[in-house]
């Protein structure tokens, strides 16, 4: 498929991918267990942020598809300037325009290193815009840091675990959707 024009977000494709539809983590459980039961392994230690309310869609935290501002390029080329090797491989992302979800989205800035179990902050929830997101997709220093300290733990991080996200409530069709490696460059 072509490049696009336009202001995107970025959702990684699994390597068994297969349909045309993504799913938040409540409804992957009912529908597709065996993926569900992978899937959900990154929330291990984790476990009470899928119990957070994220206060603008009324939802938790596993009723929405996580979405990266950043180009996935930049989060792979991060990762290697910084050493990592384990990111290494062809990894599949839909591109996905902001201008088809934001009605049912919400941006988290995710601007805390908070990883305690409180409430997320409502301040740290605003619209989604296309203008906004161009302005947020960058590297932040603080996802950086985290990388770097992830590096030194020998441990593999989580993509944006301290960028922000664009939290979409509901089941996705993404069958218009491009899908880009994360290899090549933007």
């Amino acid at each position: 498929m072509a490049k696009t024009q336009g202001t995107f977000v970025y959702h990684a494709k699994q390597p068994d991918f297969c349909g045309a539809r993504l799913f938040p983590l409540t409804t992957l459980k009912e529908k597709q267990p065996g993926i569900y039961s992978r899937v959900v392994k990154k929330y291990e230690g984790r476990e009470w942020l899928m119990k957070l309310v994220i206060p603008p869609l009324n939802c938790l935290w596993n009723d929405v598809l996580h979405m990266s501002l950043m180009h996935p390029a930049l989060i792979c080329r991060t990762l290697s300037e910084m050493g990592f090797e384990h990111h290494r491989k062809p990894r599949g992302w839909f591109e996905i325009p902001v201008a088809d979800i934001a009605a049912s989205s919400i941006l988290y800035r995710n601007s805390t290193e908070q990883d305690d179990g409180e409430a997320l902050l409502a301040s740290d929830f605003e619209p989604v815009s296309a203008a906004r997101v161009r302005e947020l997709s960058g590297m932040p220093e603080i996802n950086a840091r985290y990388y770097r300290k992830c590096l030194q733990e020998k441990k593999p991080p989580l993509l944006w675990g301290y960028a922000p996200h664009v939290l979409f409530k509901g089941e996705l069709d993404i069958s218009n959707y491009r899908v880009l490696n994360w290899e090549e460059p933007f």
